[in-house]
């Protein structure tokens, strides 16, 4: 059995006052069981106050955290937050690493980090949470495939860091207050842990125009569409201007069909100077993408699903939970929408940590019911325990 404490604190530039009320909510004396780690949620600017520093020294087991544009925790809400979320349990092992920083190829620190993780002798983790660093030129897709890899596909869930920019500054991952805006953060949970995991269904194909080729891509970078510049053919069809992505790109994702038949999102996040778009997950060549034109009702409705799917849950006693920025943005005049739903329906009866995220890291089922580890954009995941 996994218990999560949940605590928060407002007090960014007040840093004793900030750990004190954080250790007061949690009540570690009386509520923490043999093993435990803790998952922090935070703006960044409490790292940079030393916030994120001061609660790792107090805290008496290893902690792994990212950076976010939106937390919710029980009934509270907001974007300049810190949150912990405590996992503890008599019987389940957690460690927790971070990796060498990675400038390219993410093969060997990744590699590196799971053997530091999850040494032989313990054996398959029954779950990794995965907290992965926003890279131009690094997909999701590539931590998660590397994970599954080296982990004999070990269930993953987690979230690419974010942060409330637009230039996607500030962006960092930790553990155990050690920092950096290219460091993969990995938490690994060993005994029976049962998660179950639920994902939103992704919005249907608006005819903005026809279905497109990518004709040419390298991992998340789309450097063809139908043989023509990337930003030339979304100029063509409205989603580009003088040389950069529309501000509201955020509600038009990439929408593909993969050879196993499951459709993913894809979402831009910049134009570099050649004329190409990074997105925040892969992208293969030849496949063809439309778009959707997603607005305010299909966010709430898809939130509203997911969330009666996690009440309906008789088993679950508490869940981490991750939603897209995006869909924060395509909310527009009201982005508290989500983290005000999930506070008001299951704050009171789940304990949970909701965070908002560049890219949703969760365990999909294939056409043979089996479950397969996927990068995901525009979504929201959950995972129950």
């Amino acid at each position: 059995m996994i218990k999560i404490l949940t605590a928060h604190t407002l007090k960014i530039d007040e840093v004793d006052a900030a750990v004190a009320e954080l250790l007061e909510q949690l009540d570690l004396e009386n509520s923490l069981l043999k093993n435990a780690v803790g998952i922090l949620a935070f703006h960044p600017e409490f790292l940079d106050s030393g916030v994120l520093e001061a609660v790792g020294e107090s805290l008496p087991f290893a902690t792994a955290g990212y950076t976010t544009p939106g937390i919710a925790v029980g009934s509270v809400f907001g974007d300049m937050m810190f949150t912990v979320a405590v996992l503890t349990s008599d019987d389940i092992v957690f460690t927790a690493g971070i990796s060498v920083p990675i400038s390219g190829d993410p093969t060997g620190p990744v590699r590196e980090l799971y053997s530091r993780v999850a040494p032989p002798e313990m054996g398959k983790p029954a779950l990794l949470l995965a907290f992965a660093p926003f890279l131009e030129n690094v997909g999701g897709d590539d931590f998660v495939a590397l994970l599954d890899s080296v982990s004999g596909g070990a269930p993953i869930f987690g979230s690419l860091a974010f942060t409330h920019l637009t230039d996607f500054s500030s962006i960092e991952t930790c553990v155990n207050g050690h920092c950096g805006a290219n460091v993969l953060a990995l938490v690994a949970l060993f005994g029976e842990v049962n998660p179950r995991f639920h994902i939103t269904d992704l919005p249907g194909e608006q005819e903005i125009c026809q279905r497109a080729v990518i004709t040419q891509a390298e991992k998340n970078r789309i450097r063809r569409i139908n043989d023509r510049s990337p930003i030339a053919y979304l100029e063509s069809i409205g989603l580009a201007e003088n040389g950069g992505i529309s501000a509201g790109i955020a509600s038009f994702p990439f929408l593909l069909t993969l050879s196993d038949g499951s459709r993913i999102a894809r979402c831009a996040c910049k134009a570099t100077e050649e004329g190409h778009i990074v997105l925040c997950g892969n992208i293969p060549d030849g496949v063809k993408v439309g778009f959707s034109d997603v607005d305010a009702d299909f966010v709430t409705q898809s939130m509203e699903k997911i969330i009666a799917r996690i009440a309906a849950d008789a088993d679950a006693e508490s869940a981490l939970i991750f939603s897209c920025t995006s869909r924060k943005w395509t909310l527009a005049s009201a982005p508290d929408w989500e983290m005000k739903k999930i506070a008001r329906v299951i704050g009171n009866s789940l304990s949970y940590q909701f965070a908002y995220s560049g890219g949703e890291i969760c365990p999909v089922k294939n056409r043979e019911c089996q479950w397969i580890n996927r990068f995901h954009n525009f979504s929201v995941t959950a995972c129950l325990l």
